[in-house]
C-alpha cells in the first residue's frame, strides 16, 4: 500500500500522483486541465505543486525560439507540420521546451540536405543543391527514378490518346527537324 502525504485542509495525495501532476504540468497542461484530470480544483493543484516546489520546465514561445536560434519561424512551422518536433499549445501559442530547442538546429540541418547527394543545400533551394538542381534541369528524364519514369510514360500515353491531332502535329515537326539535321550532316 502506498504511503499518502497529508497537506493542509486535508488534501491527501500519493507521491506518484504528485509526480504525475508535475509531469503533466511540464508538458504544458493548465492547472484547470490538471484539476479536471485528477478530480481536484485548480487551486488545490496549484497548492500541491507549490508545496513540493517541483522544478518546472521552462517553455519558450515559437517566435522567441526562432530569434534565439537565428532561424526563420518558417523552419519551426515545417518541423512541427511534418511531425518531427511536437511543441505544446496550451493557450493558443506554440511553446517549446529547452530540450526541444537544443534539438532544433540538428533537425533543421537534416532537413536542409540535398535529396540526391546529401550535401547541404543553399536556403533558396527546396530539395536539391545547386549542382543537382542544374543536372535535373539539363537532364530531367535521366534524373527520374524508375517509378517516376513509369508515371511519366503513363501520363504521356494518356495525353497522346486524348489529343491525337496535336500529337500528330508535334511528332511531324520533330521528324522534319531531325531530317533537316541529317541532311546537313548533323548526325
Amino acid at each position: 500500500m502506498q504511503k499518502t502525504l497529508e497537506y493542509s485542509r486535508r488534501i491527501k495525495i500519493s507521491p506518484a500522483t504528485v509526480e504525475l501532476l508535475a509531469h503533466e504540468r511540464n508538458k504544458g497542461k493548465s492547472l484547470r486541465q490538471l484539476g479536471q484530470m485528477f478530480g481536484r480544483s485548480h487551486e488545490q493543484v496549484r497548492r500541491i505543486l507549490a508545496e513540493h516546489s517541483l522544478s518546472r520546465v521552462k517553455l519558450l514561445a515559437e517566435s522567441t525560439v526562432a530569434v534565439k536560434l537565428g532561424y526563420s519561424v518558417v523552419w519551426l512551422v515545417r518541423l512541427r507540420k511534418e511531425g518531427i518536433i511536437n511543441p505544446v499549445k496550451p493557450g493558443g501559442h506554440w511553446l517549446y521546451s529547452e530540450e526541444q530547442v537544443r534539438q532544433i538546429p540538428s533537425l533543421i540541418t537534416g532537413m536542409r540536405r540535398c535529396e540526391r547527394c546529401g550535401a547541404l543545400r543553399p536556403p533558396r533551394y527546396r530539395r536539391f543543391c545547386r549542382e543537382c538542381s542544374q543536372y535535373r534541369r539539363e537532364h530531367y528524364y535521366r534524373s527520374l527514378s524508375p517509378e517516376e519514369k513509369a508515371k511519366h510514360r503513363e501520363r504521356s500515353v494518356a495525353w497522346r490518346k486524348a489529343n491525337p491531332e496535336r500529337w500528330e502535329d508535334i511528332s511531324s515537326r520533330a521528324r522534319k527537324k531531325s531530317w533537316a539535321k541529317v541532311k546537313k550532316g548533323g548526325y
